[in-house]
């Protein structure tokens, strides 16, 4: 045991010599270096110092680097008066809504061929957009009942999200739903024609009969006797004569 302390101790004591011979090495090393440098500088002083060459290159890039960097912008202090709150924005009718979809979101809601969207689609919407839920409703169902959008709904085809990624594709159930609403909207718009001349037709039938039961209603004119005709006859001369004697006889 102390024989391998000693061993260890004449090791260390043999690694610090060596150290310090190479200390003193670099050492003497170094004030070589240091009068060559000297002497160089004394038989030529107008030759900058390659080491001060060099600090003074590495400076000047330094300093074009910083001039070639953009500076950041003064903040200005504005001392106008504080802005006003801002108030509120009306909200749009669900038709003007819409086409400011077709803006914001021109690869999910289209003017021209349009795909089906992805069911969920108003709670995207809620999240984006900043009108309550019953408007953003609203213009969606605008959207969803334009003819396009329901021959769109074909069983297999492809659901796009706000962003236009793929989103699902329409199930069976969708596809047959939309092929009823298809079939019916026909239906519906001739009848609706059908029905309008015929309510028409109607009215001036009524209107008609109105006038009849009134004219039926008014009291019939008395007929003109001939009595009065005849008194509405001027008289003659003979008669005047006649009705003034009358009169002097009846005083």
């Amino acid at each position: 045991m102390a024989a391998s302390v000693l061993h260890l101790l004449e090791t260390l004591e043999t690694r610090l010599e060596q150290k310090n011979a190479e200390l003193t090495a670099l050492r003497e090393e170094n004030q070589q270096l240091k009068q060559q440098l000297a002497a160089l500088t004394a038989h030529a002083p107008e030759t900058p110092a390659p080491m001060h060459a060099a600090e003074t290159e590495r400076s000047a890039a330094d300093s074009h680097a910083s001039q070639s960097l953009p500076q950041p912008a003064p903040s200005v202090t504005s001392s106008a008066e504080p802005d006003a709150p801002d108030t509120p924005a009306a909200p749009p009718s669900p038709q003007a809504l819409l086409k400011q979809w077709y803006q914001r979101y021109p690869n999910a809601f289209f003017k021209g061929h349009t795909k089906p969207l992805k069911v969920g689609i108003h709670q995207d919407l809620a999240e984006r957009e900043p009108w309550s839920g019953k408007l953003i409703r609203r213009a969606l169902a605008n959207y969803v009942n334009l003819p396009r959008y329901i021959k769109s709904m074909r069983e297999g085809a492809e659901r796009v999200d706000l962003d236009g990624q793929p989103a699902g594709k329409v199930d069976k159930e969708a596809a047959q739903h939309a092929s009823e609403r298809r079939h019916e909207s026909p239906t519906k718009n001739a009848s609706d024609r059908s029905a309008t001349p015929a309510k028409s037709s109607a009215n001036k039938t009524k209107a008609r009969a109105d006038k009849l039961h009134r004219r039926d209603q008014q009291p019939a004119s008395k007929p003109v006797t001939s009595e009065k005709i005849e008194q509405k006859k001027p008289l003659s001369m003979e008669e005047k004569l006649k009705g003034l004697q009358q009169k002097f006889e009846g005083r």
